[in-house]
């Protein structure tokens, strides 16, 4: 029998590697491309969560701030009707306290020439010491004439008319003064407020006996008061200027204005 030739032989063989070396090739390739699916599909599996987290991070952060934003609205409502209801609590306050000073007439002094009168409005703002009053029944509308006003019965100031409107200058203003007795001698001084705002009687006879704790009440020399109105009472002796000059501790201390009884002493009075 005759021998093939090599040639052949050696064909058969390359075939059957290059058959074996397609085979192995496609056999990693189809590896390969399962790794690369399974690590692409992992990564993408893990970007994917890492997507939900991020988007489900961001979802409760904003409907954190917006509860958030939300609560912050409603209290600042909440606190917009409180500051109405103080307001209209402290109105309603106001009102009673009103209602009681015409109802307490034990708080009326035993004086026939006066007349109860309503402050409603603070001439300046910033200014609490001066302020606009009001009385349908007072005619007395007297240019010159100066009026005492006042309160829990004790003296809150003076009254005056500017123009046609009756104006309160209570005591703590440079302009309230009036006349009055300290002690049971009677020593005579005027009471006003000094530069330093402090409330003051000067222009005391340096003779007379004064001492802490003495009892100032108005001397109605003036015109302004009737005599015998309880002002305050003293709380510092001191000299100057060859007078004596006594530091006040008033009895109203004018915190809550409202309403005032005015004496008009000039009511009565004999014509000259």
């Amino acid at each position: 029998m005759r021998n093939k030739p090599k040639w052949i032989i050696l064909n058969k063989q390359n075939k059957i590697l290059w058959i074996l070396i397609i085979v192995v090739f496609a056999l990693f390739a189809l590896e390969l491309q399962k790794g690369i699916f399974y690590y692409a599909n992992t990564i993408g599996n893990a970007v994917r969560i890492n997507i939900f987290d991020i988007k489900n991070y961001i979802t409760k952060t904003i409907d954190k701030y917006t509860n958030q934003a939300n609560e912050i609205s409603r209290l600042k409502e909440i606190e917009k009707e409180k500051e109405k209801n103080d307001i209209l609590i402290s109105n309603l306050k106001y009102e009673l306290d009103k209602i009681k000073t015409l109802l307490d007439i034990n708080q009326k002094p035993n004086i026939s020439n006066i007349f109860l009168v309503e402050a409603y409005s603070y001439m300046n703002m910033g200014k609490y010491s001066q302020v606009w009053l009001k009385n349908n029944s007072f005619e007395d509308k007297s240019q010159d004439m100066i009026f005492g006003l006042i309160k829990n019965g004790f003296t809150a100031g003076i009254a005056l008319f500017k123009g046609d409107y009756l104006i309160g200058i209570l005591n703590g203003d440079p302009k309230a003064s009036y006349g009055v007795y300290i002690g049971e001698n009677k020593s005579i001084g005027i009471l006003k407020t000094d530069i330093s705002g402090d409330i003051v009687v000067e222009y005391i006879n340096a003779w007379n006996e004064i001492k802490e704790g003495d009892e100032i009440y108005t001397n109605g020399l003036d015109g302004i008061f009737f005599e015998g109105i309880p002002v305050g009472k003293v709380k510092k002796v001191r000299q100057e200027y060859g007078y004596i000059v006594v530091d006040v501790e008033l009895y109203n201390k004018n915190n809550n204005v409202g309403y005032f009884w005015l004496v008009d002493t000039n009511i009565n009075k004999p014509k000259m």
